[in-house]
């Protein structure tokens, strides 16, 4: 599987990519690049999904809506 990078924004970025990552099924790390102008973000890096996508989907919508 080739990894996904996920671009996140906002002051709860670090915090959302650390619970994007503790989804079951997902593994990768994430990292907080050096901020800019103020803007915090996070770079999630997924190097593995491993179960049925479609549950693992859903997980991810409602991480998302979080």
């Amino acid at each position: 599987m080739a990894e996904i990078k996920v671009g996140l924004e906002g002051e709860n970025a670090p915090a959302a990519a650390e619970a994007l990552l503790e989804i079951p099924g997902i593994s990768g790390s994430y990292e907080v690049p050096t901020q800019k102008e103020g803007t915090l973000a996070a770079i999630a890096t997924i190097i593995g999904i491993v179960g049925g996508a479609v549950a693992l989907a859903e997980q991810i919508r409602k991480w998302y809506q979080e």
